[in-house]
């Protein structure tokens, strides 16, 4: 049996923004993985992958007259060929999701826990594993994973490690906020439950315009007269490394917590998040 799998089964599950993903200048090529050493030569001018070891039951799906890895399996297949940062990414763009519709998202970070459970003797799971340790459901947009992944990644893998933070919290509004703004509810890009704080990212843009700037302010005055504290982070501050490191800093001291970086990798772990940014003329909101 043969199956679409890897790069080609994430492009295949249609995940957002996967070139920002990929090393730059890596072509992806056209994968398949056999379940025996023999068929691999019946293929020729593609990426051949073989594994001999058993799947879980939903492991490989079939769509229309093909079968490919499922979105689970596809995360475990990258975690041999990304580095631990590109496979949280890819995690999160995985877990993706307008706000409120989970139903949505490619899978969830339950749904790639529960198969990692399931292949412990497969290439890759280690790293996968650990990945999976750092993803959560819900981001909207990718400037908004890197949003969560600079502020709660532990410093070890480059971030500030204020973990915590949950993507795009639902914020029921109150009657009386309800009839003035004409919504029920909003959803703020990160949100720190136990400290009532939310993160709102501010993109060039979508955030531009006088008007949407105005309707910012708004939103940021409704949940503050419902108790929660608002921080706007914006473009400049995310690709500024030292305006990044005041914000988080500012964040720290607003939950009640201290940063202090105490590994030496930090810094270049940091300076490879910073280089997975998207250009300026790649960003989306």
């Amino acid at each position: 049996m043969r199956y679409i799998s890897h790069r080609t089964a994430a492009n295949n599950h249609c995940i957002p923004h996967l070139p920002s993903i990929y090393p730059a200048g890596e072509s992806v090529s056209r994968d398949y993985t056999f379940d025996s050493y023999n068929a691999r030569y019946q293929a020729s001018n593609i990426c051949i992958h073989t594994s001999q070891l058993p799947l879980p039951k939903g492991a490989i799906v079939k769509v229309g007259d093909i079968y490919v890895a499922s979105p689970e399996l596809t995360f475990l297949q990258l975690a041999e060929e990304l580095d631990i940062q590109r496979l949280i990414l890819l995690g999160l763009q995985m877990c993706y999701h307008p706000p409120g519709k989970p139903e949505e998202a490619v899978t969830s970070k339950e749904k790639i826990r529960s198969f990692l459970k399931k292949t412990k003797k497969h290439t890759g799971h280690r790293k996968a594993v650990r990945a999976a340790k750092y993803i959560e459901n819900g981001s909207w947009s990718i400037m908004e994973s890197f949003t969560y992944m600079f502020l709660t990644l532990p410093h070890l893998l480059g971030g500030y490690g204020l973990k915590g933070a949950t993507l795009n919290h639902e914020i029921p509004l109150n009657a009386g906020n309800r009839k003035w703004f004409g919504v029920n509810r909003f959803f703020v890009d990160l949100y720190y439950k136990k400290a009532r704080l939310a993160i709102e990212y501010q993109s060039h843009e979508y955030h531009a315009t006088a008007s949407k700037q105005g309707e910012d302010m708004v939103r940021a005055s409704i949940l503050e007269k419902q108790g929660i504290q608002v921080m706007q982070l914006s473009t400049i501050q995310l690709y500024n490394k030292n305006l990044l490191r005041d914000f988080a800093f500012v964040l720290a001291a607003r939950l009640g917590k201290r940063i202090e970086i105490r590994t030496s990798q930090f810094g270049a772990m940091h300076e490879k998040l910073h280089n997975l940014l998207p250009r300026r003329e790649e960003q989306t909101s």
